[in-house]
Formats: structure tokens, sequence, C-alpha cells
């Protein structure tokens, strides 16, 4: 009797559409990447796993950095993406932290990232990301490069 009270609400909140779990999206972005101590630029990819948040426009996402330069390096972040409107899917901006080496002396610390897209065809994207890693010897770093969803 107990379980069939506590199971009865649950009808009920699934249509007041409270959140509901979406299926994860992926993506993939390559482009121009440049970070500051060590000096050093070259090419970047990002690889992205996320999933919305349907009653509010978030999305909740994990990235991960991989520089190809001759300083290298990663950044793993947990992030918020919130959707700011407009044409094919419109432009988002966001934010995360984790845990990178992109310092010069490669020790791993936290990172923290914010980072802005606009969409210019259906599942693709142009986006820029500003990287910080907090630590004496951290570096900051750019990218802007071309992102695809699928």
């Amino acid at each position: 009797m107990r379980m069939r009270r506590l199971l009865l609400p649950l009808p009920l909140l699934v249509a007041l559409g409270l959140p509901v779990a979406a299926h994860a999206a992926v993506s993939i972005a390559g482009g121009g990447f440049a970070q500051s101590d060590p000096s050093s630029a070259g090419a970047a990819a990002i690889v992205s796993s996320g999933a919305s948040i349907p009653a509010v426009p978030l999305e909740v996402q994990g990235s991960l950095l991989i520089p190809f330069t001759k300083a290298g390096g990663f950044a793993a972040t947990a992030e918020i993406r919130g959707f700011t409107g407009g044409g094919y899917g419109g432009a988002y901006v966001g934010a995360g932290a984790g845990v990178g080496t992109l310092s010069s002396d490669r020790s791993s610390a936290a990172v923290l990232t914010a980072f802005a897209g606009k969409s210019i065809a259906p599942q693709t994207s142009i986006e820029i990301r500003l990287y910080k890693q907090l630590e004496n010897t951290g570096a900051t770093a750019g990218f802007i490069g071309v992102r695809f969803s699928f």
C-alpha cells in the first residue's frame, strides 16, 4: 500500500511537464588553438557529450580538449550550456570547470572554461572558447573552430 501511494503522483508529475531525461548528444569540434606559458599554437579537437534538460533551455555536457601543439596537454571539463535562440538552432553560451594539464610544467590542476557559439547550418556551428588553468604555472588558452553535432 505504501509503495502504491509513492507511485500514484508519478503520472501527475509527468503530466505537469517536470524535467525528464533526454538522450545524449555527441559533437566534435576542430580548429585553431593557442596558449600562453608555454607559448604554443596549432590545432585542437574537442569531443563533447551531453543531455538537454527539456523544461529549460539548458544542456549539461562533458568535454575533452586535445591540443595538437608542441606543448600538448589536455582539459576535461563538466559544462552547462544555455541556448539563446536565432536561426539554424540559434546561438549558445556556456561555462565549465574541470581538470587539465595546460601548464608549462604539465602538472594537473583545476581548469575553467567559457565558450560561445553560433549555428551556421543544421548540426554545424562556429565556436570560440577560453580556458584558464588555475595555478601559478597555468596557461590561458583559446580555441576557435567548427563544431559538428550528431
